[in-house]
């Protein structure tokens, strides 16, 4: 009975297949393929909207079973790993209706580009069941009617949203928007759109384009403090906008029903409060004028030693841009800023190779790698000193010494965080580790004011100085092969440091002797960016500043670490809430390290409080959205690394989804780039 069931399906397949192949109806493709496979969505897709080029004529039943196969993949399909993940349907003439809801159950679907064609009616509603989408492109069609709040509430990971250049209307869904969790790119220019601008945008939203359109009202403060006023230009019954009519403002401005004069009692009422309001100002100006002094006082000396450094990243103090190439400057011996720490009894070779430090005089150095010689605090005090710069956890110096051992020496502050006992123990594990492309300190010096990490010195310099600061003739140019090398090495040395440092939370005892938990569990390195990235004369690179999250006083943690400009912590800091670094974070800042790489541009994600940079993150994930990776790769290398060097932009996407859980782990983005690399 089994094989006569199997028989009469067989033979009606076999009548089937023939139909399909003419390019039947839709219900004839969806019984090509089983329901909720990607091919059968695609044919149900395809019989939705007219393709009059026939661009997409291999969405066909006879084509492969599977869009993302390796040797013919379908045209217009965005694979992964075998994977579909988005849609480039752009400039193929298409029309009709588009049937968003065929592709509702395809989780891994995040980007849909249907730019300039020639889609109208109403925005299907169809839409808002494709909730994975994290961008969707439809600017340059002919879409109508309002923008659906169904967008923004159902599609909770979207990020992008493109709707420019249509004929839309009505008023927006201001609560709708407010709410969207994850959204970062809002463009609505050139439509029709009415009413007032909403006053309440989500925290994440970076760009935000109403311009040319027909909005009404005033122009919130809170909105257009956030955003250039290009953003609101063209629409001339908006108050406050570039280029708004002369009368734009006086129906918002007119005034109300007249209040009634003030009696004698509110008139001294009113008195009294600003009388009382005038004394606390002046007593707070100068509280302020009082600190600021002793700011100012306690940080001479960093303001005399001010030089750009090639070793250490300082664009989070300096402001705006690329660093400029670094002064050599002597310092005072004995009383410079790396001296002032009391003599020493003994030579120099104080401290042992083994690093046994325990019970040792505040005045001592440790030495506990002694891979460049045997020195000690004399012969560091009696040095050359040259000022290398100033990072966010101290300040960098280059000592050459008479035994002709040169080291750098990094002079820390706000590192108060745990007692010395537990200092000198997480030093010693960083000076234990051994890794090529893992700078491991070669000793330190343990004061309660500050402390002093010594390391090798690197003759080239920091990668942020030779990508940006280095402007001489004689400047180093890194071809293709040495900036796959150096992503490569730092590949491999964060994969070292999260396999090493990767621990969970511990429990540290603090100056008072207080027990506290430190974060669960903290970033292995947790201030990774080019300035950290040290280059040897074979250009090899080398990392350092890591593994000091514990260390770090608590409130000096956002301002001090790059780990805290990863998206999920800049949103938590935004609403106040526990910053929720981990070790993705440090996945965030590898993947900024490598768009800063292979785009050769200085990353805005390295400033603080200054304008400047490229947005790397955002300006790489459009042109892996819109397949046009080649044109973000720095000139300098964009031949010779090819499709290689694509492959690195997207992997560098991946690192920087704005989701943790959404990026790999550092020993998965570690492999990925080794493929590269043994493919290249």
């Amino acid at each position: 009975m089994v094989t006569l069931i199997l028989a009469f399906r067989l033979s009606t397949l076999l009548l089937i297949l023939p139909l399909l192949a003419g390019g039947q109806d839709a219900s004839a493709a969806d019984d090509a393929s089983p329901p909720g496979t990607e091919a059968a969505a695609l044919l149900r897709l395809k019989a939705s909207f007219k393709d009059p080029a026939n661009a997409l004529e291999a969405w066909s039943p006879s084509s492969p079973p599977a869009p993302c196969n390796a040797t013919n993949p379908w045209p217009g399909v965005q694979c992964y790993k075998g994977s579909l993940i988005g849609l480039r349907l752009a400039h193929l003439n298409l029309s009709g209706a588009f049937d968003f809801g065929a592709l509702a159950n395809l989780p891994g679907l995040h980007a849909i580009n249907l730019k300039r064609n020639n889609f109208a009616g109403p925005l299907p509603a169809s839409l808002a069941t494709v909730r994975s989408l994290r961008a969707l492109y439809l600017s340059h069609n002919g879409y109508t009617g309002p923008v659906p709040g169904d967008v923004f509430a159902n599609m909770r990971w979207l990020k992008k949203l493109y709707l420019d250049n249509n004929e839309l209307s009505g008023v927006l869904p201001a609560a709708a928007i407010a709410s969207a969790p994850r959204l970062q790119e809002l463009h609505l220019e050139h439509n029709k759109i009415e009413g007032p601008v909403p006053e309440r945008l989500p925290a994440s939203l970076r760009l935000f384009n109403v311009s040319h359109n027909r909005l009404t009202g005033m122009l919130p403060r809170a909105v257009v403090t956030r955003f250039n006023e290009s953003a609101f230009a063209g629409n001339h019954d908006l108050c406050g906008a570039p280029g708004s009519d002369a009368g734009a403002c006086e129906a918002v401005a007119a005034p109300g029903p007249s209040e009634p004069p003030m009696s004698a009692s509110d008139y001294f009422a009113v008195e009294e409060e600003t009388s009382i309001v005038v004394v606390i100002g002046i007593i707070l100006l100068v509280i302020a004028l009082v600190s600021g002094a002793m700011v100012l006082m306690l940080r001479q000396d960093e303001q005399r030693n001010s030089a750009t450094p090639p070793y250490y990243d300082t664009v989070s103090t300096r402001g705006p841009g690329m660093p400029p190439k670094p002064a050599a400057m002597a310092a005072p011996r004995a009383s410079g800023a790396t001296m002032e720490m009391g003599g020493s009894s003994h030579d120099g070779g104080s401290g042992s190779g083994s690093g046994a430090g325990g019970g040792k005089r505040m005045d001592e150095f440790v030495l506990m790698n002694k891979s460049c010689g045997v020195f000690g605090l004399p012969d560091m005090m009696k040095a050359s000193a040259e000022v290398l710069g100033n990072g966010t956890l101290g300040s960098a110096y280059k000592a050459a010494m008479r035994n002709g051992i040169t080291v750098a020496v990094k002079r820390m502050r706000d590192m108060n965080r745990v007692g010395r006992e537990e200092f000198e123990n997480h030093i010693r594990t960083l000076c234990e580790l051994r890794h090529p492309n893992v700078l491991s300190p070669l000793g330190y010096h343990y004061r309660k004011e500050e402390k002093l990490i010594v390391s090798e010195f690197m003759q080239c310099g920091s990668l942020l100085y030779v990508l940006h600061g280095d402007q001489s003739p004689s400047r180093v140019i890194l071809d293709w092969p040495a900036r796959l090398r150096i992503a490569l090495g730092v590949a491999r040395g964060m994969a070292y440091l999260h396999e090493k440092l990767g621990i969970p939370s511990m429990r540290f005892v603090s100056m008072d002797g207080a027990d506290f938990d430190a974060p669960p569990p903290p970033p292995p390195h947790g201030n990774l960016k080019s300035g950290n990235i040290l280059l040897d004369a074979k250009l090899e690179p080398h990392i350092v500043d890591y593994g000091f999250f514990p260390l770090v006083n608590a409130p000096q943690l956002p301002q001090s670490m790059f780990a805290y400009r990863s998206p999920e912590a800049a949103a938590a800091q935004q609403q106040h809430q526990r910053v929720p670094v981990s070790a993705r974070s440090d996945v965030y800042c590898f993947g900024v390290v490598l768009l800063e790489l292979v785009t050769g541009r200085f990353p805005s994600q390295y400033l603080l409080n200054a304008r400047g940079g490229t947005d790397v993150v955002n300006w790489a994930a459009s042109a892996v959205t819109e397949g046009s990776e080649r044109q973000i790769l720095d000139p300098v290398i964009a031949v010779a690394g090819g499709a290689s060097a694509v492959q690195l932009v997207r992997i560098a996407v991946e690192c920087t989804e704005a989701a943790p859980e959404s990026r790999p782990n550092m020993a998965e983005a570690a492999k990925m780039v080794e493929e590269v690399a043994g493919a290249s």
